[in-house]
């Protein structure tokens, strides 16, 4: 009956105990002799296969930590391309691709056009700059992030705390590279667009105005000379008004990059005026300074100072007195000057940029200086640095004098050695002028300034004017480094050459430039002197007379 009511409820049949299962001893309670502890301790089967256990987990932690590091890294130096090893390798391909589609076309262009026309061609365009630099920033964002999700989702999950924390320190080391590397590329971004922008400021030229730059292989297939004016201006807190104390024409021949600096002497009188020059209306001779020759910078009284380097102040004071006579966007002094250096050369001015005497010393500091020969004064003198001539004809206010001799000198004194005649006159000082730019040219290495680049940047915007389209800078950079390769020779417009600055002859200063631009000859060898009589053999050549007790005269650098 039983059994049958038990069969018929379903109820479940519990087994007896088993006989031999005893409770495990109480281990407090329980004591056990010293033999039997001694030969229970010793390592059996479960010991051993606790260590293989533990060994294998190790190698297995170790591995996972290998993967997990390797894709992290992987997907540091390619974006995306570890994050496709993982669960989220849909978006890992997206990430790749695009980073090779972009690697791609910026390959190209560089295959195309070369390294620097290619980013110049970005840097000549402020808007596209503009662009890059939210660009930069965001992909840098995205990359980071896929550098995270790769170390996140490569870990084990089983992984132990240490490894996981040396997985974190890994990433986040990974993580302050790109992005800080992100970071920089986008500053700098944003600095040349600000710097493009506020040096190559100036209206586009007009119809056949400015530097004729084309498309295709040579961007100066169409113009065979390119003519800069380079003003160094004095500006400067301590001065009343601007003046160009530094005037240079860089002519450039653009098919053998042969450059001639046309030095202007800043003492020239009567220089003659553009054509539609507002300022005739003050001067209708013609000329600077008459037949009115008080000239606006001359104190009450004071007559005879119109020189060219004064034309500058002239034309912004006359433009206050009379808002109307040049166009808004027209600096008066640059267009004056512009116009009359080009009646005085005869040459078409293509370009003018304007430096300020600070920006220069900084820019020779940011290149780390110049090797310069560095002669004494043309009188044979120590050259001074700073100093004024007294009515006795003597100098005072030196500061130091310049030691002759080849020697590397900072922004400082490369400006002191170009801006120095107290000692001598302008003639000299021209002479020195263009050594210093010639050494500019021949010593900048681009590579270098890289470095110095915000530097640069900075000294660019706050002391540079130019009015070179931004557009046209690939076509200049291939210009200078032509210029680099060629020879680079000098126009002098000294009384030696017949120029008198107090009465210049402006038809013979012309016909000195277009002699001094022109294709230059073959020269013959140099031939030996000989005295009648003397052993042929010991015929020596005639040196050349130095005006200077230093190596080189002044015509030389």
């Amino acid at each position: 009956m039983q059994a049958d009511g038990a069969e018929a409820l379903d109820l479940p049949v519990i087994s007896p105990p088993d006989p031999l299962w005893f409770p495990p001893p109480d281990p407090v309670h329980t004591s056990t002799p010293a033999s039997a502890r001694s030969s229970t301790s010793s390592p059996g089967p479960a010991a051993g296969t606790e260590t293989r256990r533990r060994s294998q987990l190790r190698r297995e932690f170790g591995a996972g930590l290998r993967k997990a590091v390797g894709l992290t890294a992987l997907g540091t130096v390619l974006p995306g391309a570890g994050l496709t090893q993982t669960r989220s390798r849909l978006l890992g391909w997206i990430v790749l691709g695009v980073t090779l589609l972009a690697a791609a076309a910026g390959a190209y262009a560089v295959l195309t056009t070369g390294v620097t026309a290619a980013a110049l061609s970005v840097v000549a365009r402020p808007e596209l700059l503009k662009t890059a630099v939210v660009v930069i920033a965001v992909w840098g964002a995205i990359w980071c992030a896929s550098i995270v999700l790769t170390a996140v989702q490569a870990r084990p999950r089983t992984l132990d705390r240490a490894r996981t924390r040396t997985l974190a320190a890994f990433t986040t080391v990974m993580v302050a590279l790109i992005g800080g590397g992100s970071y920089k590329a986008a500053e700098y971004a944003f600095i040349t667009q600000d710097t493009v922008t506020e040096v190559f400021s100036a209206p586009a030229p007009g119809p056949g105005q400015g530097a004729e730059v084309v498309q295709g292989e040579d961007p100066w297939a169409k113009q065979t000379r390119v003519n800069l004016l380079l003003l160094g201006s004095d500006a400067g807190s301590n001065r009343i008004g601007t003046r160009t104390d530094s005037m240079i024409v860089a002519s450039i021949d653009t098919r053998s990059g042969r450059t001639t600096l046309i030095s202007m002497p800043r003492n020239l009188l009567h220089a003659p005026l553009a054509e539609e020059s507002p300022l005739l209306a003050r001067y209708p001779s013609g000329h600077f300074g008459q037949p009115e020759y008080t000239c606006s910078q001359n104190s009450p009284g004071v007559t005879g100072q119109c020189m060219l380097t004064n034309l500058y102040n002239e034309a912004e004071t006359y433009a206050a007195s009379h808002p109307d006579a040049y166009p808004e966007d027209v600096v008066p002094g640059r267009e004056e000057i512009r116009g009359a250096v080009e009646q005085i050369v005869g040459l078409d001015i293509d370009h003018v940029v304007v430096i300020d005497l600070k920006g220069f010393s900084l820019l020779i500091d940011a290149m780390g200086g110049l090797e310069i020969n560095v002669k004494n004064a043309g009188t044979g003198q120590p050259l001074p640095i700073g100093g004024k001539v007294g009515p006795d004809h003597q100098i005072y206010g030196v500061k130091e004098y310049f030691k002759p001799g080849l020697q590397h000198l900072d922004g400082w004194h490369s400006l002191w050695y170009a801006r120095s005649r107290a000692a001598d006159s302008d003639t000299y000082r021209q002479a020195r002028q263009r050594c210093v730019v010639e050494a500019i040219v021949e010593q900048v290495n681009p590579a270098e300034m890289v470095g110095q680049y915000p530097q640069l940047a900075r000294i660019a915007r706050d002391n540079i004017f130019t009015d070179i389209p931004a557009q046209s800078l690939p076509a200049f950079v291939e210009l200078v480094e032509r210029a680099q390769r060629s020879a680079v020779s000098s126009v002098t417009l000294t009384a030696e050459d017949g120029v008198e600055s107090w009465d210049p002859d402006y038809a013979k200063i012309r016909k000195l430039v277009k002699k001094g631009i022109a294709k230059p000859k073959s020269k013959p060898a140099p031939s030996a002197t000989t005295t009648p009589g003397d052993d042929p053999s010991s015929a020596t050549t005639t040196a050349e007379a130095t005006p200077s007790p230093t190596s080189t005269p002044y015509s030389q650098c």
